[in-house]
């Protein structure tokens, strides 16, 4: 006998991530050997017992793993539904006809990079911050701050609401007119966290797209689009899959949060604006 926790093994049978297999219990359409569970953290045989969902035997074996990347455009909700009727990314994506779940939401508002699978494991690793995965970030922010104010960007930062920013590193794309194009990466998934970020500092973000998040890179990915792994990503999928907790570390921040204090606003504009992102400007 192997007995899971009810969450798991519907997470693992590719209804959903943990939290909406939790959500299917709680709203009571789970039962097992014909009796209804509440409980999230009820456990089971999902060889011997009946497990149940909206009175469909759930089958013991798991699927077949599934992993695309797609690019979220801006303006759509990052879940397969939407209460509010606002454009959300199942609709974008039922054309794949597959059971799947999106990891790593982005705002509204916010752009980029999203993993889409069915493998409940690989949304644990990706999302739990005890793995501390890398996210990376370009944004737009208004304004075009100093350097002092970009110092305060920094491990510990007070974020409001009794939250502290965890390991950070940023640099300095381009310093515009009136706006600033800022590379930042993070390791925790905190709920509009960029936009606490940057609020703090009073340079809102006017644009946010994420470019990477853990192995998987975004690149050339057309925004609306989606693509399976290539067999580089795949291996680099199965090593994070071995990793433990606390395994991933963060790169050192001494160089690249350190602002050079010999350049003048003006070798500052001309350096930043040659790695501009292109059609940004």
């Amino acid at each position: 006998m192997s007995l899971k926790k009810i969450q798991i093994i519907l997470r693992d049978s590719g209804l959903g991530s943990r939290r909406k297999a939790e959500e299917l219990v709680r709203e009571g359409r789970v039962t097992i050997n014909g009796q209804v569970i509440l409980e999230p953290e009820q456990t089971a045989d999902p060889e011997t017992d009946h497990i149940k969902v909206d009175g469909k035997l759930i089958k013991a074996t798991e699927p077949e793993p599934v992993i695309y990347l797609f690019n979220k455009p801006r303006f759509v909700v990052s879940t397969m539904s939407d209460p509010e009727g606002r454009p959300c990314l199942g609709e974008l994506i039922k054309k794949l006809n597959k059971p799947i779940f999106s990891v790593g939401r982005l705002d509204f508002d916010a752009e980029g990079l999203i993993v889409l699978t069915n493998n409940g494991a690989l949304a644990q690793k990706l999302s739990h911050p005890s793995y501390r995965i890398p996210r990376t970030y370009l944004v737009k922010v208004k304004g075009v701050p100093e350097d002092d104010s970009l110092k305060m960007i920094r491990k510990g930062m007070n974020l409001g609401e009794g939250e502290r920013l965890g390991d950070v590193s940023w640099s300095v794309l381009t310093r515009q007119k009136t706006t600033t194009w800022i590379k930042i990466t993070l390791y925790e998934g905190k709920k509009n966290e960029l936009k606490r970020i940057f609020f703090r500092v009073n340079h809102p973000v006017r644009k946010l797209r994420r470019i990477s998040f853990g192995p998987f890179n975004l690149g050339a990915l057309p925004t609306g689009a989606w693509r399976p792994l290539t067999d580089p990503e795949k291996i680099k999928a199965e090593e994070l899959m071995s990793q433990k907790p606390q395994a991933i570390r963060p790169p050192s921040r001494r160089i690249i949060n350190k602002p050079n204090i010999n350049r003048s606003k003006a070798s500052d504009r001309r350096s930043d604006t040659s790695t501009a992102p292109k059609g940004r400007r």
